[in-house]
Parts: structure tokens; C-alpha cells; sequence
């Protein structure tokens, strides 16, 4: 029983102590926490993002997220970036164990806004605060089961009973680039490599650095009636590597926009997924921008697991998302926030 308990033990560190971020199919609808650097570059002033992930939803405790964001661009009457701030809550449950996190961000941009070049920069730090918890009342040890199963007597194992909580700091930076039809961007994610572990050692529990790289391109036919999205997505923690690949197809006098991915664990044999996704775009235009973009829109993925474990076992994922602008100011909105004007360069906006 001493070697089973261990064995026990051993896991629940590995597990505790090796932790990943949640992964959104929808980055788009979490422009903030795919990359700090994306704070105070939408449509408007002002941007409400929200995505909420069931993964695996058919199983007994399927894994849940929760994404909230809000980022505002501060600008001089002269259109010129003076600040861009953001905050994002991020909440995470994985069986038994929950995960909050709540984070600032400060950025500045640079480029398109300064006498309108045709280049744009925008660089960001982030910085927040974890909560982590596991509820032991809900585990079951060795020590209460027998041959019958499930005994109903409390458990002596230590795990657990006086250490349940984890706290830590977390900080995290990015930049985005983008020059006429390109937008290319960085984000280091737990710089700082927290030690996240309920019972392991700080050595031997750090939260792995997460390196995201993307590449977006942006066309438009000459009748500006479609528009293709591709995105390139590369993603490095730990011993987790990821790329992701695939388009966003936008319909300029439609309301619908589709998304369809494929993601594939670099290094791990028969485990990829496909993404297809749906969006309805809602709300008056406004004035400058020009037709086809709206206010709001609300969209819908769903992620179909080809392998390990497989959509046969698991139903795979299911995400909705939301995103809404907000204009401050009356009257028009000036460079770098509208694709009008003397600027002749795409923002990070018209490329989601």
C-alpha cells in the first residue's frame, strides 16, 4: 500500500508541477492573452473579448476555461498612441483543480501613428497575479478503497490537508508587427518561471516559459467582396510544441465569417486535431471604416481531436466567443484605429 501511495504521490507532482496553458482555437477571440502584445489595437478605443472552452465535453470532469479581456488605446487630438492598457481574467478547471489568473498590461505603439508611416509596432508588458487551488475532499486515496470499492472512511494520507492553495506572481510580454499585407508578432509568456506545484519543490515545479511566434497575411479581391486570413501559429512549452495553421474566410457584405484550422503537436506521432469555426458579425458599421466591418460579432468552434484520444472517445471541444469595440469619441476616428485616411498600412485588427 506504501508503494501505491507513493506511486500516487509521485503523479499528482509530476501533474501539479507540470502545467500547461489553456490553448484557444479562437485566437482571435483572445487577442490579449494569445499575445500582450495585440493591447489597444482594435477596431476602436475600446474592446470587449471573451471565450469560454469546454474540452473533452463528453467526459465525466471535462476540462473547462474561461477568458475575459478588455484593452483601451489612448491617443493625443493629434491621433499619435499615448498608452495602451488592458487586463484580462483567466480562469481554468481541470478536474479537481482550479486556476485563476488576473493580469495587467501596458503597451505603447509606434509607426502608422507617428506621421502615419507604413509600418506599425506595438510592443506590451504583462503582469499578474495566480490562484491556484485542489480540492482534496473530492479525491479519492488507496487508503479508502477495498475490495468492495469506495469504503466512505476519511483518508490518512497528508496530501493535501495542509497545503491546498498556490499563489505566485506571473509576468509576460510581446510586440506585434505589421508592414502593408504582413503582420508578424512575438509573445514570452511566465517569464519568470513561476514555481507552481502544491507538493513539489520549487526546482522541480517551474512553470515552463511559453515562446508563441505568428505570421499573418491579409487579401482582399479586387472587388473587396471576400477576404482570406491566413495565419501561421507556432507555440513552445516545456516539452510542448505546437503549430497551428489555417485561415479566417470574411465576407465584406455578409455577416458570416468561417474559420478552419489544423493543429499538430510537433514530436508527438497521430495526435492533431482540426478546428472549423463560424462568426456572425453584428452592429452598424462605423463611419470610416470601410464596408464589411462591424462592432460586434459572436462566433462558435468546434475542435475535432484525430487522434489520442480521439473524437470517438472524446466528442472533442466546443469554444464561443464574443468580441465588441467601443468608440469614446464623436465624430471621426482618426489613424492608426481606421484603415482610412493617408495611412497606408494594415492594423492587427483586419488581419482576425
Amino acid at each position: 500500500m506504501k508503494k501505491i501511495t507513493l506511486t500516487l504521490f509521485v503523479l499528482l507532482t509530476f501533474h501539479f508541477g507540470f502545467t500547461q496553458d489553456a490553448l484557444y482555437s479562437q485566437f482571435n477571440y483572445t487577442p490579449t492573452y494569445f499575445n500582450p502584445g495585440l493591447v489597444g489595437t482594435g477596431k476602436d478605443f475600446i474592446r470587449l473579448s471573451a471565450v469560454t472552452k469546454l474540452q473533452w465535453f463528453n467526459l465525466y470532469k471535462p476540462y473547462k476555461y474561461l477568458f475575459g479581456g478588455i484593452d483601451y488605446a489612448i491617443y493625443d487630438d493629434n491621433g499619435v498612441n499615448i498608452l495602451n492598457i488592458g487586463a484580462n481574467v483567466n480562469s481554468q478547471s481541470k478536474g479537481y483543480i482550479t486556476n485563476t489568473n488576473i493580469t495587467g498590461i501596458v503597451g505603447r505603439s509606434f509607426g502608422a501613428n507617428m506621421s502615419c508611416k507604413e509600418w506599425y509596432l506595438n510592443i506590451a508588458l504583462q503582469a499578474g497575479y495566480n490562484f491556484a487551488r485542489v480540492n482534496p475532499s473530492q479525491f479519492v486515496f488507496i487508503d479508502q478503497l477495498n475490495q468492495n470499492g469506495i469504503t466512505g472512511l476519511p483518508s490518512d494520507v497528508e496530501l493535501f490537508k495542509t497545503i491546498n492553495s498556490k499563489n505566485y506572481f506571473d509576468f509576460s510580454s510581446g510586440f506585434v508587427f505589421t508592414y502593408k499585407k504582413f503582420m508578424v508578432g512575438t509573445a514570452v509568456h511566465h517569464m519568470n518561471e513561476p514555481a507552481t506545484s502544491f507538493v513539489g519543490t520549487p526546482d522541480d515545479s517551474k512553470l515552463p516559459k511559453k515562446i508563441t511566434s505568428h505570421l499573418s497575411y491579409s487579401y482582399e479581391n479586387v472587388y473587396n467582396i471576400l477576404a482570406l486570413k491566413p495565419t501561421i501559429i507556432t507555440q513552445f512549452q516545456g516539452k510542448s510544441s505546437v503549430v497551428s495553421a489555417g485561415a479566417i474566410i470574411d465576407y465584406a457584405d455578409f455577416p458570416i465569417e468561417f474559420g478552419l484550422w489544423y493543429r499538430n503537436a510537433i514530436g508527438l506521432s497521430n495526435n492533431s486535431s482540426f478546428c472549423l469555426g463560424i462568426t456572425w458579425k453584428m452592429g452598424k458599421k462605423m463611419a470610416l471604416l470601410e464596408k464589411g466591418q462591424y462592432t460586434s460579432r459572436i462566433g462558435l468552434n468546434y475542435d475535432v481531436d484525430m487522434y489520442r484520444p480521439g473524437v470517438k472517445t472524446t466528442f472533442g471541444s466546443m469554444e464561443v466567443g464574443m468580441q465588441k469595440d467601443f468608440n469614446l469619441k464623436k465624430g471621426d476616428i482618426l489613424c492608426p484605429t481606421s484603415n482610412s485616411g493617408s495611412c497606408n498600412v494594415l492594423f492587427p485588427w483586419q488581419f482576425f
